[in-house]
């Protein structure tokens, strides 16, 4: 929040502040200064910020910012900056916003590294395709796909505000492609790692491999999303990715879980100092930490708790075609995955395949 007095300005007059009040998702009414009008204009300031207007902090702040509007001007960065500062990025999440960011500011092999400089007619020229995809491919994987789809956002977004006269980036596809199927979490190494971990990371990897959620679902996972059935209990959950209601049945060890949980508790996964965490991506680096530590095979993550949890949920005879709906995956996908686990994990392969058989026979 705002220092006191931050809404009252400097005794001295400040000349050329361009002043924005936006309503926010969640419905705060936000005011952002900006250095100029120009459509390069970037916000130095706004009222959810430790200095008020006027102060040294803010001058500073309008010192630095107008001369990077002024030199963006005609530049793609001028698009970047300006997309930057647009509701259709500020109304994302914090992990889109930071993975957009990333992409654009990373020092080597970034948007603005690589395009920003240079004119932003540049990508009015059909040519720019061939110069984006060998971008694209120098970088490489997944993060090469990642850089390009935020270019193309860009790009799109600059289009329709006539920022560009067209978009010479439409229907470039992405070349990476992961099958982690059979990457799965084995009992053994479960219990290695619940008995090695500090027991509120433990907790991490309980829950993801008894529900099937992602990260960003675990960390908000609370008692208000338990509810009883009349023989137990399930979790009623909206998905934050596919923004669908998830009905999970409550195995036996999620049910202990959540049996343990201090009465004044409300989230189930909370740090160590029983705050919850403010990210998702914690989650997943607890987890890798812990991994490592204990020397479990390096190329489980968190994530792939899902395929475990899809076994986890046929042994609490959950019926194949209940596990596709709670994990969002085809009968087919869930069946594979279901075998690719009973093959890893001896102890349960008699058991797993007598149900999948029976799951198939009914599918």
């Amino acid at each position: 929040m705002s220092t006191s007095g931050s809404n009252k300005m400097a005794s001295v007059p400040i000349k050329g502040i361009h002043r924005v009040k936006r309503k926010l998702a969640d419905g705060t009414v936000r005011e952002y200064h900006y250095a100029s009008r120009g459509r390069g204009s970037v916000p130095f300031w706004n009222d959810g910020m430790a200095f008020g207007i006027g102060s040294p902090e803010y001058l500073a702040a309008l010192s630095s910012a107008r001369p990077v509007a002024e030199k963006a001007r005609g530049l793609f960065r001028e698009i970047t900056i300006a997309f930057l500062a647009s509701q259709d990025f500020t109304r994302l999440s914090a992990r889109s916003q930071s993975d957009i960011r990333g992409s654009i500011f990373h020092p080597k092999s970034g948007i603005d590294k690589k395009f920003g400089g240079g004119p932003r007619a540049i990508f009015d020229d059909p040519r720019i395709r061939g110069v984006v995809l060998k971008w694209r491919d120098e970088i490489g994987g997944k993060v090469g796909d990642d850089r390009m789809r935020h270019l193309q956002r860009i790009v799109g977004w600059a289009v329709d505000r006539s920022m560009l006269r067209q978009n010479n980036l439409t229907r470039l596809r992405g070349i990476y492609r992961s099958n982690r199927s059979n990457v799965l979490w084995t009992d053994d190494e479960i219990d290695t790692f619940i008995k090695g971990a500090p027991e509120h990371i433990g907790r991490i990897l309980i829950a993801a491999t008894e529900t099937g959620l992602r990260p960003g679902d675990l960390a908000q996972l609370g008692r208000s999303h338990i509810h009883p059935t009349p023989g137990g209990q399930r979790i009623v959950i909206w998905t934050a990715k596919r923004k669908r209601l998830a009905s999970i049945p409550v195995t036996k060890r999620m049910a202990e879980l959540i049996e343990a949980t201090p009465a004044n508790q409300d989230r189930f996964i909370v740090n160590r100092s029983g705050q919850p965490y403010q990210h998702e991506n914690y989650l997943g680096d607890a987890v890798s930490t812990w991994r490592d530590k204990l020397h479990i095979r390096p190329e489980l993550r968190l994530y792939d708790a899902r395929g475990t949890a899809a076994t986890r949920l046929l042994m609490a005879d959950a019926t194949m075609k209940e596990i596709a709906t709670v994990m969002g995956w085809s009968l087919k996908h869930a069946a594979e995955v279901i075998e690719r686990y009973a093959a890893l994990s001896p102890e349960m392969s008699d058991s797993v395949a007598v149900k999948l058989a029976t799951a198939k026979g009914k599918a």
